[in-house]
């Protein structure tokens, strides 16, 4: 049940060899149904999400505890199909969920600026400038985007297994190689890999549970799991601050156990004792 996990920039041909390869292989092929997913399972709205994901943020955004809750959701819609394994996704920020699955193998496809353009301008039917900025802006606002979310710099190889060039419209043979790899002993699950992506899936619907109910989504709780046992650390006033999240993620389908860990800060600073 490997894991394909592709990130592609606009006009590399990503989306089309995502699907060729997932057809190839018998996979499910998902991009933006992880959105509608998540939309679904948790009552936020796709718009929201679409421009979470596609949007450069702002300083300020970047401490919208709103915006986290939609992250935290879209999180657990991409481990939901990951755990079924036998996946192809094609989106930026899949490698990135999956960069500590041994079975994952993680794809950057990309091409010459030129290239994209020229592709953007046949698929759009835009003129060479206007196709340009938009390029431009595209990649701009994905470098912005991907650093937020994940704190790393997604054009740098050494964050993937495999990157591909596109830029010879070969779309056969790049299909062929990515079937290839993936058929490749080195990316099948092992009972350790698939039950990192149990615990990963697991922690990542107790987080979703947590931000999006109404006594607990405030909390910044880290969240960790491992065969059905949940562990919740936070830094609160109080122990009882946490009991909230906890009740909620004893809710959640596959937890076993909860535990608490906490770090306790005085409610009101004394000041220095002279």
């Amino acid at each position: 049940m490997p894991i394909v996990a592709i990130s592609r920039e606009m006009g590399s041909g990503g989306y089309e060899i995502g699907a060729a390869v997932a057809k190839a292989l018998n996979f499910e092929y998902v991009n933006r149904q992880i959105l509608l997913q998540a939309a679904h399972a948790h009552g936020v709205p796709e718009a929201t999400l679409v421009d979470l994901v596609e949007r450069q943020p702002s300083f300020w955004e970047s401490f919208d505890d709103q915006r986290r809750r939609y992250l935290t959701v879209l999180e657990a819609a991409y481990y939901a199909f990951a755990e079924r394994g036998n996946l192809v996704t094609a989106s930026r920020s899949g490698p990135f969920f999956v960069r500590d699955v041994r079975h994952a193998l993680k794809v950057r496809i990309m091409a010459p600026v030129e290239v994209r353009v020229r592709r953007v301008m046949a698929q759009e039917r835009l003129d060479p400038k206007a196709a340009t900025a938009k390029v431009r802006a595209y990649d701009r606002e994905m470098s912005g985007r991907i650093d937020y979310l994940f704190e790393v710099d997604w054009t740098r190889p050494e964050h993937y297994d495999l990157v591909l060039n596109t830029s010879d419209d070969a779309w056969e043979f790049y299909t062929d190689l990515l079937v290839a790899a993936a058929r490749h002993p080195r990316y099948q699950p092992t009972p350790a890999s698939r039950q990192k992506v149990r615990d990963l899936s697991l922690a990542a619907q107790v987080r979703a549970a947590i931000v999006t109910d109404p006594g607990a989504q405030r909390l910044n709780v880290e969240v960790t799991a491992q065969a059905g046992r949940v562990v919740l650390r936070a830094i609160v006033f109080s122990p009882a601050v946490l009991e909230a999240a906890a009740d909620v993620a004893k809710r959640v389908p596959g937890v076993a156990s909860v535990s608490c860990e906490t770090v306790e800060i005085p409610r009101v600073y004394p000041g220095p004792i002279m």
